[in-house]
This record gives structure tokens, sequence and C-alpha cells, in this order.
């Protein structure tokens, strides 16, 4: 079970960070302001030091304009000694309405750093723990819950707390009142961000979406970070007319804010640096892109993150149209048994049990260590127990290592119950090409030499008829394709590991093959063939190698890219591998 700190996201804001979010909420000094998960109070104690930048007549500053609220009694009461002046509510923000908080009035600013957690691990709190921490809901003798069931209604089970902390805040915040939260940056891409996108689209313009590529913002946070900046709006029209702006920052905050933390010319320069972010059109400099996006053209089901992070060339017309993988290949994962110990059969088991040829074939478990673009039978390492439903197995080898395994219990397993026999694994169709779920240092897609089975971390890539297969493995194992999976993959997984869920693979945009001339394809085809010789290198090497420069640029004549534009791509790829990695 993850502990308090994780669960509760106890994670102390840097001031830096504090100080870009006053930036873009606390605009003047008799805002109130609320942080509704305030922890200690680094949050509110930053907005104090702000309120008092803000005016030269302290008196000037109304009482009861910080509030926090904060789940935990004991870091509640923490809170209220470090900040006096402040109304640190102890209690569940989700089981508050804005009639509990006195003076019952909107609040001009919310700002926030709510939990880096999922909301069902909650649910693995023990039932004591819950109880002191949560509020129940419905009848009495229930389940404490942590959130009511009409907020998570709205969201995908798989939304972080976070999200539910944004839709809550809505109703405390004023018309025309900034919100500003840091959160993960996962819900800008995945599929289950999407209804949080459309709350947000739904009552807010989106003022700044904010995220740099030099550094970690929490370094004890195993998610990475962006910056939401809000603000309401009922509107529709107005909503639609606001100006979004994407911005990745190319230097850390400590230096893109030069003043001493407690000076009060620091508040100037952060202001300045929030002018220069809200520019009305896009920019690139030494500090920082901005994208410039017209609210009425952003989709929720759009991947915003990428969007964040594209090159300008992504945008050129004809580009922008390409068909995704999916069109002309199909993307499935491998096998998932269910107990690999039992299934995955290596030299010693095949030797201690004497398995019958019949019943196991060579696996394809791991592309690790294999850099070549090309793989056989030699290159796997186990054996797939594989036993068809009827088979007869009086007198086998094999019946004798099932018998082992139900001793063992592996029968019992979830997986392995549900199918019957619970030995015997879907049959799945034969690919010639696959691609690893997890990236670090190296890009491959091998061409199978011949069909294997392979392990769940594993995509298979089907090829659709008439795609012809060598130009194909060409443009999965160009430069191109290995910046679409920078830009579509997620890297909260730690170590700085690029993750692709399939959907995400299969939405990488290609040429389609069978669209190619057939010198095209007989070109691609040609050079694929002379990068299959020898073993893939580490990101950086390979991009410098002659044949795969050779693969590049008849790839980018597809594309129609000219040498600025070609890189521009080199470039992009480069500062996203270094990105994730310095954020591992």
């Amino acid at each position: 079970m993850p502990d308090k700190q994780h669960t509760f996201g106890q994670f102390t804001t840097p001031l830096d960070v504090a100080d870009i979010l006053m930036g873009f909420c606390l605009r003047r000094p008799t805002d109130r302001l609320l942080d509704p998960g305030c922890g200690h109070g680094a949050l509110l104690a930053r907005a104090a030091q702000w309120q008092d930048w803000l005016t030269a007549r302290p008196k000037d500053i109304p009482p009861h304009s910080l509030w926090g609220v904060e789940l935990d009694e004991a870091t509640a009461v923490h809170a209220r000694a470090q900040l006096p002046q402040a109304t640190i509510l102890a209690g569940n923000f989700f089981a508050l309405a804005l009639q509990a908080l006195t003076p019952q009035t909107p609040f001009d600013a919310i700002i926030g750093n709510p939990p880096y957690t999922r909301a069902e691990w909650i649910d693995r709190l023990s039932t004591d723990a819950a109880r002191q921490l949560a509020f129940a809901w419905g009848a009495s003798g229930e389940e404490p819950r942590l959130i009511p069931p009409e907020l998570t209604a709205q969201l995908d089970r798989r939304t972080g707390l976070h999200g539910y902390f944004l839709l809550h805040s809505a109703s405390f915040l004023r018309e025309g009142g900034r919100l500003g939260f840091i959160v993960p940056n996962s819900w800008l891409d995945v599929a289950y961000g999407t209804a949080l996108k459309q709350f947000l689209l739904d009552h807010f313009k989106v003022v700044a979406v904010v995220e740099s590529g030099i550094e970690r913002w929490f370094n004890t946070a195993k998610v990475n970070t962006c910056l939401l900046a809000l603000e309401k709006c009922s509107g529709p029209n107005r909503r639609a007319a606001n100006v979004v702006r994407l911005v990745r920052l190319k230097r850390p905050l400590a230096n893109l804010f030069p003043a001493p933390q407690d000076d009060y010319r620091r508040m100037q320069v952060v202001e300045r640096l929030i002018t220069r972010l809200l520019a009305s059109h896009d920019a690139d400099n030494a500090d920082f892109t901005v994208r410039v996006q017209p609210q009425a053209d952003l989709s929720a089901s759009a991947r915003w993150g990428m969007m964040l992070r594209a090159p300008t060339v992504l945008r050129k017309p004809g580009v922008g149209k390409l068909p995704p993988l999916k069109k002309w290949a199909i993307i499935q994962r491998g096998h998932t048994t269910g107990a690999n110990n039992f299934f995955y059969l290596s030299p010693k088991d095949v030797q201690k049990w004497g398995i019958e040829p019949q019943f196991r074939h060579p696996l394809l478990k791991s592309l690790r260590g294999m850099g070549k673009l090309r793989l056989s039978v030699d290159d796997c390492r186990h054996d797939l127990l594989v036993i068809p439903p009827a088979a007869n197995l009086q007198g086998t080898a094999v019946a004798d290592y099932i018998a082992w395994g139900e001793d063992q219990g592996v029968h019992l397993r979830r997986t392995c119950v549900a199918r019957h026999p619970w030995y015997s694994l879907p049959a799945q169709p034969s690919a010639q090409l696959v691609f690893p779920k997890g990236i670090w240092r190296r890009y491959s897609t091998p061409l199978l030499d011949t069909p294997l089975p392979i392990d769940q971390q594993l995509y298979q890539i089907r090829l659709a008829v008439g795609v012809p297969l060598l130009a194909a493995a060409a443009l999965l194992n160009s430069t191109w394709f290995m910046l679409q999976c920078e830009l579509r993959g997620r890297v909260n997984f730690g170590a700085g590991l690029l993750w692709l869920a399939r959907y995400e693979l299969a939405d990488a945009r290609l040429p389609d093959p069978r669209t190619l001339s057939p010198l095209q394809i007989n070109h691609l085809s040609d050079l694929f063939t002379v990068l299959a010789e020898r073993p893939c290198q580490p990101i950086e090497t390979e991009l410098s190698q002659p044949d795969r420069q050779a693969l590049d640029t008849a790839v980018f004549d597809i594309l129609g890219l000219d040498e600025g534009e070609q890189t521009a791509v080199y470039t992009a790829l480069l500062d996203r591998v270094q990105t994730r990695r310095r954020a591992a």
C-alpha cells in the first residue's frame, strides 16, 4: 500500500514553482485566495509574501483573505501555527461547499499542488485510516469515501486526484477568478484525460499550460508535472475567443527568476516573464517556446501535450494530414499468460521435464540486448508452452509438468482460471514486425524472419493486405517514426523510460506504404536491408550513422521536408530524448 505522503501528495512546493503560480493567479493584494490541499501551508505562506509586495500599505490587506483546507489534522495544526493570518480548515475538501467558508463569497484565486496519485489508491487504505481521513457518504454504516459519487461519476476512474480537485474547485471560484495548479502532465495526452479536458473547456478560459523541458519541479515525486492556469468563464463565446498558450520552458525557473527569493523585485521579474508568456503569437527564444492556440480549435480529444512539445514542422501542410499507423497495420500486444514462470520455459526447464517439442514454440520475450533489425529463432532464449485445448496428453512429460503446476496453485491464478483448460493459451496470429512498449536508449522495430510468439511487453505489427514489408520496416525504423513515438508516449514510469500504449503507437503518423511509387518502395527496401546488417546504436550515436541518414533522407523526401526541416526533426528528437532522461 502507498504511504501517506504518496497517497495524500505531501510534496512541498518549491518557491520558484510557487512564484510562477502567483504570477498567473494573484493579481491584487485584496484578492481572497484558497489552497484546497494546503499541506503545511507553503503556498499560502508565499501568497502572504506576495500580498505584502503588492501593496505599500499592509493594513489594506483584508482579514480572512488566505484560506486553506487540509485533510490531515496534524498537518493542518502545523499550518495554523506557521500561518496565524490564514484560516486553515481541517477536513475533506470534497465534503465542503462554499457555504461552509466565511465570508460566503467565491474566491478571487485558487492555487494548489494537488496529490500526485490515482483516485483508486484511496481504496487501498485500511478501514481505520479511511475513517480518520475521509467523510462517509450515503447511508450510515457504509464504507467511508474520500470523493463523493457525484464527482467520481464525471471522470474516468483512472483519473488522478488532481482531476477531482479541479472539478470541485470550480464552484469556489468567482467569475473571472484565476486557478493555478501544478498537476501531473499525463492527462494532457491519455484517453482518460478527455473528460477532464472537456470540463475545463466548458467552464474556463485555459490561460496557459506550462511545462519545463529542462528540469523536474519535484524531485521526489515519481511523476512529471506541468502548470495549468485557468480563468473561470461562464460565457461560451468568450471561452471560444480565448487564446491558449502552450508553453515549454528551456531554462530552469531559478535562471528565469534571477532576483533573490526574499526581494520584492522578485515579484516584478516573475510578472515580466508571465507577460512574455502570454504573447498573442507563437514565440521561440532562448528562454521558452510558446504555441498559441485558439480555444475554439482546442478539442478535448486532442493530445495537448503533443501540441505543446511538437516542432513546427509537424504543422506543415501535408505532414499534419499523414494517416495513422492503424490505417495500414494492426497493433496487438503479445501473450499475457498470467504465470510467466510456468508458461515461459528456459532451456533448463525443458531439459529437466523433457517437455515434448510439439508443446513448445520459441518465444521472443524481450528486445533487450537485441539491437538487430532482423530476428530469427536463434534470438529466442525461452520457449512458450503451447498446448492445444483438445491435445491428448496421456503419458506425456507435459502432463507431469501440468500436474506440478497445479500443485503450485498456478491454475488458481486469476488469468489462468478464466481459460478452459487453464493451461491452454489463446492462439495469436503471427506478425511480421515487433516493437517494444518501453524505450530507453535505443529504437528498433525488428523484422521477424520466422513467425514467433511474443511477450505482452512487446507489440506485434501485422500489415494490411498490399503493404510492402521491407518498405514498411524502413518507415518504422526511421527517425521520423522515433519522433512520433517520443511525442506520443509517456515518461511517468521512472528512469526516463518512454512508454507507449497500444492506441498511442497506432496513432503515429506515417506515409501509407501502399501510396508510394514502385521506385520509392524499392529504394526504402534497399535502405532497410543495408541498415539491418548492423546492430542499432543508442539514439544519439545512431543519428550520425551514414546508413541511418540515407534512410532518413529517403523518408524526408517522401514527406517533402527541406534541409532545415530535416534538421528540425533531428533536433526535436534529441531534445525529447534528453528531456525525458533529465526527468528521470
